[in-house]
């Protein structure tokens, strides 16, 4: 297939940002896209490997383009789509036309999953709510992307930060929609809790297509650098990908060891087991990445390009929900994009003792008194 083009297909601050630009998305009805509008080819970069080297301080409003295009002098590996033969590009484009239709009317063929109606209507609520800061792809650049700090998730690449599917897979319905629900805490991602439960469902659904388009692509353009044909059956393994995260069990919630107070000496020892295993080298070493528990700032890469910081855990309010079994998942099965390991030889039962230590950390009188004079000195 394809054998003559061998396709590799395959400083302003972000609340306010983000809240205008929600006031604005709901001024009036807004129709769906016109009926000849296509996506677009893509032409940013594609990162392939980020530097191992960490980024010397957080990304700058209005450059994201410079800094990706910088990375292959860090070490690291681009490459950019507006370098392959015009031809290359415009099979590449046909074959997503052909899988995925416009925005008007969007697809997935063969994918009882993605119903069209459903992707319509999802289409259309994106253009309302979510275009903005994500994009027409869903690429993370729309009119307000670039200057928001952290970047909008561009969900082209199939990556997800925020799942509870074990092994870095993609997220379930539910993690989705949690995050459409509850917002991102810290970043310009707001809360759509106000919105319809429906017209939620129908924009997780429409979120999913243009991550799967976006991954599918993707793949079509790296093989082309390669060199090689891209396999049309690989889309099918994508698909399948999404049909398993919503089979893989999920874990029960576990009520906190207290009587209420958060001083019973049930709670307070396995906070200070949960703080003995974080501080621990050579077991979780979580203290490499969260130096001084998250007060010093410690650069790193996400498979975006894009620059990120471990989490302050003396300040809370955790980007992936503060919930027990929302932080136990962040533990157990880390946060893969950002670079967070997963902890997969731990027990449960360990996993549940950094939970509550990391649950306690920003409340100093949550903590034992020995702990405490460690942790706030």
């Amino acid at each position: 297939m394809f054998a003559a083009i061998r396709i590799r297909w395959g400083r302003i601050p972000s609340a306010a940002l983000a809240a205008l630009a929600f006031v604005l998305a709901g001024c009036g009805e807004q129709p769906g896209y016109p009926p000849d509008l296509e996506y677009p080819a893509r032409s940013d970069r594609l990162v392939l490997r980020v530097p191992t080297a960490q980024p010397a301080g957080p990304n700058e409003a209005g450059k994201l383009d410079a800094e990706l295009a910088a990375l292959d002098s860090l070490g690291g590996l681009t490459r950019d789509p507006r370098a392959l033969p015009q031809s290359t590009r415009d099979q590449v484009g046909g074959l997503l036309a052909d899988l995925f239709g416009s925005p008007a009317a969007p697809e997935v063929k063969d994918a009882p999953g993605f119903g069209r109606d459903t992707l319509a209507e999802g289409s259309r609520l994106y253009r309302r709510h979510c275009l903005q800061c994500h994009g027409l792809t869903g690429d993370g650049r729309g009119p307000t992307g670039q200057w928001i700090d952290p970047h909008p998730r561009d969900f082209r690449r199939g990556a997800f930060k925020f799942t509870t599917t074990g092994d870095g897979g993609k997220p379930r319905t539910a993690d989705l929609a949690r995050t459409l629900r509850e917002g991102v805490k810290g970043t310009g991602m707001p809360a759509f809790g106000l919105l319809p439960e429906a017209d939620r469902e129908k924009l997780v659904a429409y979120v999913k297509f243009l991550s799967l388009r976006g991954q599918t692509e993707f793949a079509a353009l790296r093989d082309a650098f390669e060199d090689e044909e891209f396999d049309r059956g690989r889309v099918a393994r994508f698909i399948g990908e999404w049909a398993k995260a919503e089979t893989t069990p999920t874990i029960a919630a576990r009520p906190a060891p207290d009587d209420g107070t958060k001083q019973s000496p049930d709670h307070l020892a396995a906070v200070k087991r949960g703080y003995e295993l974080f501080t621990a080298k050579g077991t979780t070493d979580c203290l490499t990445c969260h130096d001084d528990f998250g007060r010093r700032t410690t650069w790193r890469y996400d498979v975006w390009g894009t620059v990120v910081r471990p989490a302050d855990l003396t300040a809370g309010g955790f980007k992936g929900g503060d919930r027990p079994e929302q932080l136990f998942h962040r533990i157990k099965d880390g946060i893969q994009p950002s670079g967070m390991p997963a902890h997969p030889s731990l027990k449960d039962d360990q996993v549940w003792d950094l939970v509550w230590f990391v649950r306690a950390a920003p409340f100093p009188r949550e903590l034992p008194d020995d702990v405490r004079m460690k942790v706030y000195p």
